[in-house]
């Protein structure tokens, strides 16, 4: 039997190097914390590991069938040679899980051994609800007291977050809110088209809808329009919406009330404002709702991009826990955000944020809901990166 131990700075480390020397068939006999990071005391047998593949090997070409055996397999039934498969991938991914969460553990503990004020760090941040890739990045270069840290961390992450050159109503232009249905684009519209009527006019925008799916959804637009004495086209074709936008060229502001879907959706790169056949001229704008989780606005972010975005609008900041989501996914895609939605009033509650003040209400709503299990986020943080890692 070969046996050798194994020094790294972290278990994950560590168990790489164990991978790249003994292979997958390696056994771990040991792990302990010492001075110099992790140890782990792993084994090999050469002579068993010789043994099966040879076996493997004879079984691979044997012909010979054993009667028994096959009248066994014939007579059984498929569904409980089935659900015996099911139990043995359900047993095994149960060890899975608990050797994750001993590695990690473990991992976690060295951590806030080793490093304790960067642990704290870590903590504080995914409090906030920032993701454990976006928090461990913020930290990994701080050095110092807890105090001057987190300032130089804030400072780096507000630097980090992209913002919005120009005004949509000062820009002018022809503008598309896409995005899943449910997260406001009808009455962020309303909220753009009221602050653009105040400053420049009715006749100087055209409101133009291409839901044609969600019932009532034109007539609540038409209804707004009404109010304000701004007209309301409806395009249901790409070749409508094409002839629309030239009829409108002279109009200081187009905005379009596109329709809701999922990110899932295979239709969503026919999207009337793809950027397709000729209306290249559309900036897009998607509508994201900061009450989302961190996985989901992830996936919106990564589906819409196939229409061309030009930045996003988010909706709902009343009704949010937490604000590191929407921080990390801004910085994660570099989107840069236009205006933030804090209730529904028209148009009083849409807003411009900067960088700063997206951050300070983040740590704001972090005191407020301060009934987070720091320690566990780190935990499920540190089991994901040893996970991946295997």
């Amino acid at each position: 039997m070969k046996i050798k131990r194994y020094l790294a700075p972290t278990m994950r480390q560590a168990m790489a190097q164990v991978r790249e020397e003994q292979g997958l068939e390696a056994v771990i006999l040991s792990t302990r914390t010492v001075a110099e990071g992790v140890e782990v005391v792993a084994a090999t047998d050469p002579e068993a590991i010789a043994r099966r593949q040879a076996e493997a090997k004879s079984k691979a070409v044997s012909t010979y069938q054993v009667p028994a055996i096959d009248r066994y397999y014939e007579q059984s039934s498929p569904t409980i040679q089935s659900s015996e498969l099911d139990k043995m991938s359900q047993e095994l991914k149960a060890v899975r899980s608990l050797l994750e969460q001993q590695l990690s553990g473990l991992a976690w503990g060295h951590s806030e051994l080793a490093k304790p004020n960067k642990v704290g760090l870590i903590k504080r941040l995914m409090g906030l609800g920032l993701s454990w890739e976006l928090s461990q990045e913020l930290v990994r270069l701080q050095e110092g007291e807890d105090d001057q840290a987190w300032s130089f961390i804030l400072q780096d992450m507000e630097s980090r977050v992209p913002q919005h050159d120009r005004d949509i109503v000062e820009r002018g232009g022809i503008v598309a809110l896409v995005g899943p249905t449910g997260v406001g684009k009808t009455t962020t519209i309303a909220k753009i088209a009221s602050r653009f009527v105040m400053r420049y006019g009715a006749n100087q925008l055209a409101l133009i809808t291409t839901d044609c799916y969600k019932i009532g959804a034109q007539e609540q637009l038409k209804t707004f329009a009404e109010l304000i004495g701004v007209p309301v086209y409806v395009a249901n074709t790409q070749g409508e919406l094409y002839a629309l936008l030239n009829s409108l060229n002279m109009k200081r502001l187009v905005l379009i009330d596109t329709a809701g879907m999922s990110q899932r959706d295979l239709q969503l790169s026919q999207q009337l404002t793809s950027g397709h056949g000729g209306v290249e001229t559309v900036r897009n704008y998607l509508v994201l709702s900061a009450a989302t989780q961190l996985n989901v606005m992830r996936d919106i972010v990564h589906s819409f991009g196939r229409v061309k975005l030009q930045g996003c609008i988010l909706t709902k900041l009343d009704e949010a826990l937490q604000l590191g989501n929407v921080i990390s996914v801004l910085i994660e895609s570099q989107l840069p955000m236009a205006y933030v939605s804090v209730g529904q009033r028209v148009p009083e509650d849409l807003q411009k944020l900067t960088a700063v003040e997206l951050i300070d209400r983040a740590i704001v709503l972090g005191q407020q809901n301060n009934n987070i299990d720091q320690d566990l986020l780190f935990r499920i943080g540190m089991g994901k990166e040893i996970s991946n890692a295997q």
